[in-house]
């Protein structure tokens, strides 16, 4: 079983620290559901994003740092907060980009009919539909926040190599622009948050690489099941490289990134009060995830800073996460 495979791999990301749940940044949802053309598919975007945005704030994301665009904003007044027209779109990123701090992290999903292909690559929404290309000035807006944009609709392969970047996860539902079927990606991605299924590693959060793992692994059974060809592949992609795999951490060490970026807060419930012990414990906590992603980060950069300079850096790291999940594990030890 594959799954039993990744969930060593997915502790090594995570490497030296105390595993517990921590919270450093804040989370910031933006989910873009397109045009459905006919009620079937107006039905499912609908039904995706609402649970989405539920499953998010069931999480921990503020209902402030949640926005949900949607075709019609009369079909679910309370979650809908506008069309999901290009201006909408745009002020929606500029909000954010005015009110996200610089380490928070941003998850943009797009739910819909894809079309196009290279730079004229594109989800279908009311009035004319925005480009890759807009999407990536968008995202460089975003700058210098992690930001992750899942991209669930057909056709939309082109958007990994026009998006990778330093600090961004980029998923597809399929591989390519050719791959035009609806696709089922999409339900099975907004599972991954909803059950515990896709927690590999049990730790009580789903990150977006087990999220992704999660849907595609669904997605295949959903054809093979059917003795179908499946017309879809998803794709990952957290190298700034530009080139997707759709086997992340067995094919390449694409989904270092992805594994530590999530929907959930990560500070513990039992790390509660306001006392100094509380505190520092809380910090600890915060500086171990900043380094596990700094970690992370680190390794988009390998290719350029040459193997010396990254091996030196990585050790740095290694000892600091080291030193603070020992700290951390003898303010538990002395807790019990």
């Amino acid at each position: 079983m594959r799954n039993l495979l990744l969930v060593p791999v997915l502790a090594a990301v995570l490497l030296l620290g105390a595993q517990a749940d921590i919270d450093a940044q804040e989370t910031h949802l933006l989910v873009i559901a397109g045009l459905g053309g006919d009620a079937e598919f107006r039905g499912n975007f609908l039904d995706w994003g609402s649970r989405l945005v539920d499953e998010a704030a069931s999480a921990g994301v503020a209902r402030r740092n949640i926005t949900f665009l949607a075709e019609n904003p009369e079909a679910d007044p309370d979650r809908i907060h506008a069309r999901s027209t290009g201006e909408e779109i745009e002020a929606a990123f500029a909000d954010i980009a005015a009110g996200a701090a610089p380490e928070d992290r941003v998850m943009v999903v797009l739910i819909g009919h894809g079309s196009g292909s290279g730079a004229d690559s594109r989800v279908s929404i009311p009035g004319p539909s925005l480009t890759v290309a807009d999407y990536e000035r968008l995202i460089a807006s975003l700058a210098p926040r992690s930001v992750a944009l899942v991209n669930t609709a057909s056709a939309s392969g082109d958007f990994v190599p026009a998006l990778a970047g330093e600090g961004r996860v980029v998923v597809t539902a399929t591989r390519s622009a050719q791959q035009r079927n609806a696709t089922i990606f999409p339900r099975h991605f907004v599972e991954a948050f909803a059950g515990e299924g896709a927690d590999l590693d049990r730790d009580g959060r789903v990150s977006l690489l087990e999220a992704f793992e999660y849907a595609r692994q669904e997605t295949e059974r959903h054809f093979r099941d059917r003795g179908l060809l499946a017309s879809e592949q998803a794709l990952i992609e957290d190298r700034a490289q530009g080139r997707g795999v759709t086997l992340p951490m067995e094919e390449s060490e694409v989904g270092t990134l992805a594994a530590r970026f999530f929907l959930q807060g990560v500070v513990p419930a039992t790390v509660a009060g306001d006392g100094e012990e509380a505190e520092e414990l809380r910090r600890l906590y915060q500086e171990q995830d900043r380094i596990e992603t700094e970690i992370a980060q680190l390794g988009q950069r390998r290719g350029t800073l040459g193997e010396a300079a990254y091996q030196e850096q990585l050790q740095t790291l290694l000892l600091r996460l080291a030193t603070i999940g020992q700290e951390i594990r003898t303010f538990e030890d002395a807790g019990r």
